[in-house]
């Protein structure tokens, strides 16, 4: 085979790339990007692109600095631009107590998005071939990541707003070490391939080659021409999903969405599973880390419909059940919206409750106002009062007498009776005098205590605005 020529017949026809394109190389010292910098240092003149190297040293293994100092020599020698860091995985691994492969993964993406927004690249590459492929859609099965899993590695996908190509996932390993043979690059071998305590090793090192040699010794080219089918299947049922995924969305912001739950639920199940990992994903900007269970989960809530219900899914979001909807929203967010300390609310200003309500007060003399209140503003007796105000949010066991009725109500009774969901109800600020009475429900009701009547003089207007 030329790989210079397949390297460029597989860029063509995929157009991964477009003229003037500045491309991140991402190169470890090993054979594939290797292999995968000397063939775009050939074409780069024919696709008329510009190219650059980047390179984490994670100082995991001794031979960390000897590699990064490889690579550097290799884009000196050839003109390029090189970008490197350190980062001290192992510091890293031992304090959040998470995987050696989730931390270099997280830590090498990190700098390439940095490096990549701050000097305007236009792609990233990635030296990912077809050996890695079967490596992933195994792991993937495995881990019960569904189709989606199942379709592999894609040529060209966003990934948190970066361009990623990988032209290289055609072409085997074997292909690929010949190559570095005839062309004398002499790569870098990375020690920890051969350890079988990560789980992509285990793979590459024991399942793999059992298959090779008692089932088919080309396991690795079937395994990625059915996820290059599978990729096609998904794409066709993907667009099906986004349309009805569009039909039975209520609302969309950037921390919570919400589907109506009527619509939603005359779909088929495998439209669902799709709407499902479609919201995440407008939430999170990717499905790293959800899973099929995770899928399964929301299914139950759906089988359940209690209001309030809810389960957790991975990077903080939260999926609950309201009424006739289906929320989701993003945890840490959502509750920075709480006020734990009460706030004074000052007279004559916009006092900022959260990032969601302003809340302003004034004094007016009765004869001057229209009492015709909306549920936006309050209308309280000043000579009521016990100056000064304050906001904050709810708190267990809130009651008060609202408007117009003998007796105390609770305010998650009036949430319920409102259905108001429950992610909403620490946002609402709830306004209280000195003594820790509850003045006005915000938008909803004042207290009976505080009416105006007609002996009342001056009137304490109390309005709500959204924070825009």
């Amino acid at each position: 085979m030329n790989l210079v020529r397949e390297f460029k017949k597989n860029i063509e026809e995929n157009n991964l790339l477009s003229t003037g394109d500045k491309v991140l190389l991402a190169v470890s010292g090993g054979a594939d990007s290797l292999s995968m910098l000397d063939l775009f240092f050939r074409l780069k003149d024919y696709f008329a692109v510009d190219i650059a190297l980047i390179h984490l040293d994670h100082q995991f293994r001794k031979e960390s600095a000897q590699e990064a100092a490889f690579v550097e020599q290799k884009a000196e020698e050839l003109g390029i631009d090189f970008y490197t860091k350190k980062v001290n995985l192992p510091e890293i691994i031992n304090q959040e107590n998470i995987s050696a492969e989730a931390a270099a993964r997280r830590e090498r993406f990190d700098f390439f998005r940095e490096i990549y927004f701050k000097y305007n690249f236009d792609l990233l590459a990635l030296a990912h071939h077809q050996d890695d492929q079967a490596e992933t859609v195994l792991l993937n099965l495995f881990r019960g990541s569904g189709l989606r899993g199942l379709s592999g590695i894609e040529k060209s996908l966003k990934l948190k707003g970066i361009k990623v190509i990988h032209p290289l996932l055609d072409f085997s390993k074997k292909e690929i070490l010949k190559y570095c043979q005839d062309n004398n690059l002499k790569p870098r071998y990375d020690s920890s391939n051969k350890e079988n305590i990560y789980s992509r090793n285990i793979i590459r090192n024991k399942i793999l080659p059992i298959i090779e040699a008692e089932i088919n010794p080309a396991v690795k080219d079937v395994i990625a021409r059915n996820a290059k089918l599978i990729a096609d299947e998904e794409q066709f049922l993907n667009k099906i999903a986004e349309k009805k995924y569009n039909n039975c969305l209520i609302s969309s912001e950037s921390d919570k969405l919400v589907l109506e739950l009527k619509t939603l639920n005359n779909y088929d199940q495998v439209l669902k599973r799709r709407i499902f990992r479609i919201a995440y994903q407008q939430l999170k900007a990717d499905l790293e880390d959800l899973y099929l269970e995770h899928i399964l989960e929301i299914e139950k809530l759906l089988n359940d419909l209690t209001t309030g219900r809810g389960i957790d899914l991975p990077a903080s979001i939260r999926v609950e059940i309201s009424y006739e909807h289906l929320i989701f929203f993003k945890k840490d967010v959502i509750e920075s919206e709480k006020i734990s300390q009460k706030k004074l609310l000052e007279l004559n200003k916009k006092n900022k409750f959260n990032s969601i309500y302003v809340l302003e007060a004034f004094i007016k003399a009765r004869d001057n106002i229209d009492l015709n209140a909306n549920s936006s503003q309050a209308f309280i007796d000043i000579e009521k009062v016990e100056l000064p105000l304050y906001m904050r949010s709810r708190k267990k066991g809130d009651s008060f007498i609202p408007l117009g009725m003998q007796g105390k109500k609770k305010l998650k009774d009036i949430f319920i009776d409102q259905k108001v969901p429950k992610f909403k109800r620490d946002q609402i600020p709830i306004i209280v005098d000195s003594r820790g009475n509850i003045v006005w429900m915000s938008g909803f009701r004042i207290a009976d205590d505080y009416k105006v009547t007609a002996e009342t003089e001056n009137v304490l207007v109390l309005k709500l605005k959204n924070n825009n």
